[in-house]
């Protein structure tokens, strides 16, 4: 018992002096097939060639795409470092353009079963991603488990990616609402994926966000679009982002001006700044669901 206190302790006095500027975002959606993977995985490389230093951490239990996307076998994953097996560092792995990433596997869906003795000592070494990167991008998984919900719900902010499928923005919608009604006001940017140009990626913007502002009282901010273009499906099957396989196609001109729009905002002040901050959520989550 002295020992988890005194970690507690330790772990209060860190959130004090934490003045990190590490940036975790989540790319979501409310369905798979809609083409989260990629655009984090892009996104990525995008703000790297922008002089940021991103981190991908793919977290999409069971379906793990980021290190097939770019042909990488990684030695380790997000679960061996929180069952000791590994440090945060060793479970890196770096692919093509330098973008470097952690492979999830389990990791996260054990996190939110760890006792939070334990979970300080994993959010100390998990605080170390600090030193490695400025931006945390986390491939959620897709709809509403509850790994991913829990994500969304502590990241300083979501990337949420529809098409103008019915049924993309249907599922997007339920997933937006229940973190409404979880008790969140999510910091949400939308990115409207597979459409044929500017102007069905308007109309599908616009109705989305006036539904989601009008009955949820939800903002977002709509940060573009990318243009249906078969050079992604090419570049998935050659394993090869799209960024470096066809960098002046289309959908890589779309996402790369999806990177500068993202840099372009005003940062904003968050209440969990840091990897520490984020991962700190998870304990104070925990408190509340134990002793409500």
């Amino acid at each position: 018992m002295r020992i988890m206190t005194d970690q507690a302790q330790n772990l209060r006095t860190l959130m004090q002096l934490n003045n990190s500027s590490t940036r975790v975002i989540t790319v979501a959606s409310g369905k798979g097939g809609v083409g989260k993977s990629s655009l984090a995985l892009n996104l990525g490389i995008a703000l790297s060639r922008q002089g940021k230093r991103p981190l991908i951490i793919d977290t999409d239990f069971g379906f793990s795409n980021i290190d097939v996307m770019l042909g990488v076998h990684p030695q380790h994953d997000l679960l061996d470092v929180i069952e000791g097996r590994c440090t945060v560092r060793e479970a890196i792995e770096t692919g093509l353009a330098g973008v470097q990433f952690i492979s999830g596997g389990s990791g996260v869906y054990e996190l939110l079963r760890m006792p939070s003795s334990q979970l300080i000592e994993v959010i100390d070494h998990l605080a170390k991603l600090e030193d490695v990167a400025d931006t945390i991008i986390f491939d959620t998984g897709a709809g509403l488990s509850e790994h991913a919900v829990w994500l969304n719900r502590a990241a300083h902010e979501t990337i949420l990616v529809i098409t103008p499928e019915p049924t993309s923005m249907v599922d997007a919608y339920a997933l937006l609402k229940m973190l409404r009604d979880q008790g969140e006001k999510p910091h949400v940017s939308l990115v409207v994926n597979k459409v044929s140009g500017v102007r069905e990626a308007q109309a599908v913007a616009q109705g989305f966000t006036r539904i989601a502002e009008k009955n949820l009282c939800v903002r977002i901010h709509s940060l573009g679009h990318i243009t249906r273009d078969m050079n992604m499906s090419n570049a998935i099957r050659m394993q090869v982002p799209i960024l470096i396989s066809y960098p002046r196609c289309t959908a890589a001109v779309d996402i790369c001006t999806l990177a500068q729009r993202y840099l372009g905002q005003p940062p904003r002040i968050v209440k969990r700044p840091g990897v520490t901050g984020f991962l700190e959520y998870f304990l104070a989550r925990k408190k509340a669901v134990r002793e409500s």
